[in-house]
């Protein structure tokens, strides 16, 4: 059974030069507004248990289309079928009274959901638990801080037993173990069978949780397909627009990653070295190097997985890997750790890079901290071209 079907949908807004032009349209009968297509033709469907990505650049239409999912707004033509609850995080501070306090704010947003107050009332406690807002929760939202307004709209929206959640880049706001607490709620949505609509910019984020993906571009589904596939297209887009080498890498880095102070677990340094334990500013191609991280820790008890890549001086990640992807346990990530990796014969051919380091939580998912090392340089004086040596056998 499908949970969204959305056939061939469009919105259209009329923009006036000023406010004063509509009412003239009116009295006149004369076209003043200029009209912009904001959605085009929008196709696409959801079964029960997909999790769908929506990315695309600012501007692409993706807010409109979450809006008019949620019921926020009308489109001007196309068909929408819904099947099920929908509870939606739109733009920051929806839903709320700013004079209402956090728990009167909780009763209006819920009902706004659908709930009736004997259910909010059930669910009060653990969405108060939930957002972690303490006393807060008893004082107006007007002086609550960003942060603060999507923690109790986070809670609110998950806890009323959504069948479908809207998120709009809810994970760009808020602090580290907040954004942790976000993301392992939303995979046990998943687990229960329940359909997630995701937009972000944060490109990791959206290769983690999504299993398909669509790309949105000037109003129209640029590319619909599995997540890899449509965020690398996208990726090949933003590099020929930008004209630089950009990748997944660094789309981790535009998922606000939070400043070293607000860490509870950050590489405190990240370097290349020797078999003797050297550190190197040059290597040679096929010489055997270990790639090194220390870490540091506010918080004890940790656990998580560490990553290494080697990232060229234009961006382009050249091999990343993490001890989630080849099946190692998490790791305790204490205070004064070291972790490294070791790379018996380094293939890259001459060029400057860095290492690329990562720290992640138990599930591979959230992001704790990313960080370079110093540059280094490859030099050999084999006469290869491109980027890397592969093993290679002539036949005649």
């Amino acid at each position: 059974m499908l949970s969204v079907d959305v056939r061939g949908l469009t919105k259209i807004f009329r923009v006036y030069e000023s406010p004063s032009q509509r009412l003239k349209e009116i009295l006149f009968r004369k076209k003043l507004h200029k009209e912009f297509i904001a959605l085009k033709g929008i196709s696409f469907s959801m079964a029960s248990g997909d999790v769908l990505g929506l990315f695309g650049d600012n501007g692409a239409g993706k807010s409109t289309l979450l809006k008019i999912l949620a019921g926020a707004l009308e489109p001007t033509s196309g068909t929408i079928k819904v099947n099920g609850r929908v509870t939606a995080l739109l733009e920051l501070g929806a839903g709320f009274h700013p004079e209402f306090t956090g728990r009167q704010n909780i009763y209006l947003n819920a009902a706004l959901f659908g709930m009736t107050e004997e259910e909010i009332r059930a669910k009060e406690q653990d969405i108060i638990e939930f957002s972690e807002l303490g006393d807060f929760i008893d004082q107006p939202v007007k002086i609550y801080s960003s942060g603060m307004y999507v923690r109790l709209a986070f809670s609110i929206a998950t806890s009323v037993d959504p069948d479908i959640l809207i998120v709009d880049e809810a994970l760009s706001v808020g602090d580290q173990h907040f954004q942790k607490k976000c993301i392992e709620r939303m995979m046990k949505f998943c687990e229960q069978n329940k359909t997630i609509l995701f937009c972000s910019h944060s490109i990791y984020h959206l290769e983690q949780l999504c299993k398909t993906g669509i790309w949105l571009h000037r109003g129209e589904i640029r590319m619909k397909g599995p997540i890899k596939e449509t965020l690398s297209a996208y990726q090949d887009y933003v590099r020929e627009i930008e004209g630089a080498n950009r990748d997944a890498t660094q789309a981790v880095a535009q998922g606000k990653c939070p400043s070293t102070a607000d860490l509870i677990v950050f590489i405190k340094d990240i370097w290349i070295e020797d078999l003797k334990g050297r550190r190197c500013s040059s290597v040679e191609t096929g010489q055997h190097v270990i790639l090194k991280m220390k870490i540091g820790a506010i918080k004890r008890g940790v656990k998580g997985h560490v990553g290494f890549g080697i990232i060229r001086n234009d961006e382009t990640l050249m091999f990343g890997t993490t001890t989630h992807i080849d099946g190692i346990e998490e790791q305790p990530l204490e205070d004064g750790s070291e972790f490294s990796i070791e790379v018996p014969n380094f293939h890259l051919l001459p060029g400057t890079f860095k290492v690329l380091g990562l720290l992640t939580d138990e599930s591979g998912l959230h992001p704790y901290h990313m960080a370079r090392s110093e540059s280094f340089k490859v030099r050999t004086e084999i006469g290869y071209y491109g980027v890397t040596v592969m093993e290679h056998k002539w036949q005649f």
